[in-house]
């Protein structure tokens, strides 16, 4: 092997090609039993989550998901893409489930999502970037959930990383 091929940088993993690709807006409805499931998975107490009349008297209209519902309306998402034959964003990266770990991840909420929602999601991969000389690579993407009458609700920015070393 020459030298110069001992100082090559590991290759990535990901499709690079796909930075700025806005994947097709996908739509969900939420249902009462996905917000109570998950609200007795985190241990929630508030009957805001589960008792519709304890909901509509906090002013709500309907039950009300926790803040952390994103990842039960991505995998929703997730499920409506295959659905319509797309391919899910974890495809389209090219992920490898061997080396990839999750990073970085924020969100910003602009409303509460409610049973009866039917939520938009929008997924746009925004850029790749190395670190460790190569040894690992990361895509930074970002997703929105909006209700047509109510706008933007939830915005998050994740990393996603592959261990290449």
């Amino acid at each position: 092997m020459a030298d110069s091929d001992m100082t090559t940088k590991p290759r990535g993993l990901f499709d690079r090609s796909t930075k700025g690709h806005v994947m097709p807006t996908v739509s969900v409805l939420v249902e009462r039993g996905q917000i109570r499931f998950f609200a007795r998975a985190l241990g929630e107490t508030n009957p805001v989550h589960f008792d519709v009349g304890a909901a509509k008297a906090a002013g709500y209209p309907d039950l009300a998901a926790p803040p952390s519902f994103f990842m039960p309306i991505e995998a929703m998402a997730d499920d409506e893409r295959a659905r319509l034959g797309q391919p899910s964003l974890i495809k389209l990266l090219r992920c490898d489930f061997g080396r990839l770990l999750h990073g970085d991840e924020s969100y910003s909420y602009n409303g509460l999502v409610y049973a009866g929602d039917t939520l938009n999601f929008d997924t746009k991969i925004i850029d790749f970037y190395e670190k460790k000389g190569g040894l690992m690579e990361f895509v930074t993407i970002e997703s929105t959930v909006s209700n047509e009458q109510r706008g933007t609700l939830i915005t998050a920015t994740r990393t996603l990383l592959h261990r290449l070393g």
